[in-house]
């Protein structure tokens, strides 16, 4: 039985529009990192609510003070919690979410931007596992990326991730046999692939892609047949 290991790094970069330093986007939606517990409701002065860290809140707009008027669209709280003075953010009401964090932390350092809908960026392919003939080739491929992302539940109060389904094209150099048989030569070949890609929270992307190289040319031993790259990568 024939068994191989497939450690393939691949290199590709999501790049964002952070918001201006030291303050959140009006319009953007956030998770928070870690647990708030001096959130007002609007309307309601003196009283203290908590968000447990990473729900995910909406900013909708920023008040003369610095701080925010924000709504909570995923909620997570604990069973744990034996604390009955402590009142739980709720979904449908706006809150007030401090500039500082118990007049210490700003609030943007502890958010992270939830980012879901379309995606795009390059992606760089040093290494494939070309499937015909189990080989490890290094025909390098530079192409752009597009997809959309997706970001389920948290599945653990310290672990959420974001999902992006993708398609890719480009160009790659691939090694080509010369007909005299003498030696190879490199040519340029359009490129196409598919897979998914996984984000983390701390920015780290993991993911499989699938994808086929073509020169124009029958004779080439790889010509349309199916390879595959392990990715990582960073969010920039």
């Amino acid at each position: 039985m024939k068994t191989f290991t497939l450690i393939i790094l691949s290199v590709f970069f999501v790049c964002t529009s952070p918001a201006s330093a030291g303050e959140l986007e009006i319009g953007g939606t956030y998770r928070l990192g870690i647990t708030v517990t001096d959130l007002e409701a609007v309307g309601k002065n003196g009283t203290k609510y908590a968000a447990k860290k990473n729900s995910k809140f909406f900013v909708i707009s920023k008040l003369e003070d610095g701080d925010y008027i924000v709504r909570f669209d995923r909620i997570y709280t604990s069973t744990s919690e034996t604390n009955a003075a402590i009142q739980f953010v709720s979904y449908g009401n706006a809150y007030i979410l401090p500039a500082k964090i118990n007049n210490v932390i700003p609030v943007d350092a502890i958010s992270r931007q939830s980012l879901t809908g379309l995606s795009s960026g390059p992606l760089v392919v040093p290494f494939k596992y070309r499937l015909d003939n189990d080989s490890l080739s290094g025909d390098a491929t530079i192409g752009f990326y597009a997809g959309i992302t997706f970001e389920p539940r948290c599945i653990a109060e310290n672990w959420c991730f974001r999902i992006t389904p993708l398609l890719s094209a480009g160009l790659s150099q691939v090694s080509v046999a010369q007909a005299s048989g003498t030696g190879t030569e490199n040519k340029t070949s359009a490129t196409w692939a598919a897979g998914f890609l996984v984000t983390d929270w701390s920015n780290m992307n993991i993911g499989l892609i699938y994808g086929q190289d073509r020169i124009g040319d029958k004779t080439w031993e790889h010509e349309g047949k199916g390879w595959l790259s392990f990715m990582i990568g960073w969010q920039l």
